[in-house]
């Protein structure tokens, strides 16, 4: 889907209010999602590592930006590094509206450079952030979900799980590895109600903090004996540039209307899979083979009825 125009969803549609737990919701596609449920009414928990310390600017402008436009927003120190965070994160959404509605995992980290170059200790790094972090937050949540019979995981993933991109692997592997903990986790968390949404940004290379923030492999020896390579890795943006029609615009933005998009559909109508790319990457033709084996297979060893969430609890 590529959206043209910005989604608000409708107050009125909301009796109470939907409460929405954002990791990484200080920069990127995090923060436009955040101000975008704001304004749509949401009660939003925005997930923010430090915020009093190192993030405390970040967290400002979201409490700026929540006044300007006559809301609030509560912003919570979420470091999905670690479960105890986690859990006091999920803790004070319950304290302060007796329920979760939604997790939006979106917090990531981008690893640029050689495969081979990359230590083991950051190969792991990327896993722990890009996959063990969304566990993490699962774990803490999901016994809320649970027991309420409702709510929505709804996971920021990436197109480059289908279609593997060169030069940044341990990105491609913690996405890969996140896609399949969202799809797996989805199958067995539906019979209590859960929907599982997994979004899958196309190439975006402005308008985040992804490159700005990106790793690099650090064994500088190895780096050097891939020289053959350089060229092709120096050449990269422009690669990536030949996907976009010319004076194409890649809005950022895209990405939260379709959150807001997904979050305002009926419990029970949200779809398991959904992409944001204005470039001619091309995964939704992998997604399409794909939905369509795991169908058959699944009708195949009779556990089709995984495949879709139960009916969700009224309250949702």
């Amino acid at each position: 889907m590529n959206p043209a125009t910005e989604f608000t969803a409708p107050r009125v549609a909301y009796p109470r209010a939907t409460t929405v737990l954002i990791s990484g919701a200080g920069s990127g596609m995090g923060l436009h999602t955040a101000q975008t449920l704001l304004r749509a009414g949401y009660a939003v928990y925005a997930g923010i590592r430090d915020p009093q310390g190192r993030s405390q600017a970040r967290a400002a402008h979201l409490h700026a930006y929540a006044a300007e436009h006559g809301t609030d927003v509560t912003v919570v120190d979420l470091d999905i590094l670690h479960e105890h965070s986690c859990r006091a994160a999920v803790a004070q959404v319950v304290a302060d509206h007796g329920r979760l509605d939604v997790v939006v995992h979106n917090a990531a980290h981008l690893f640029i450079g050689f495969s081979e170059a990359f230590t083991p200790e950051q190969l792991a790094s990327s896993l722990n952030t890009n996959v063990l972090g969304a566990h993490r937050l699962n774990r803490a949540a999901l016994p809320v979900l649970r027991d309420q019979g409702a709510g929505l995981l709804l996971y920021v993933g990436s197109g480059i799980s289908r279609i593997c991109y060169p030069f940044m692997a341990p990105y491609v592997v913690g996405k890969t590895a996140l896609d399949a903990l969202a799809e797996a986790t989805a199958y067995e968390v539906g019979r209590f109600g859960i929907e599982t949404t997994i979004l899958m940004p196309g190439v975006f290379t402005s308008g985040t903090d992804h490159f700005k923030a990106a790793e690099f492999a650090k064994d500088a020896a190895t780096v050097a004996a891939y020289a053959r390579l350089q060229a092709d890795f120096d050449n990269g943006d422009a690669s990536l540039q030949r996907l976009f029609r010319p004076d194409q615009e890649v809005p950022v933005q895209g990405v939260a209307d379709e959150i807001a998009r997904v979050l305002a559909l009926p419990a029970g109508q949200r779809p398991r899979r959904t992409t944001v790319d204005y470039s001619d990457y091309g995964a939704e033709a992998v997604n399409a083979v794909a939905e369509a084996q795991t169908a058959r297979m699944f009708r195949i060893i009779g556990y089709d009825h995984l495949l879709t969430a139960s009916e969700p609890a009224p309250t949702l």
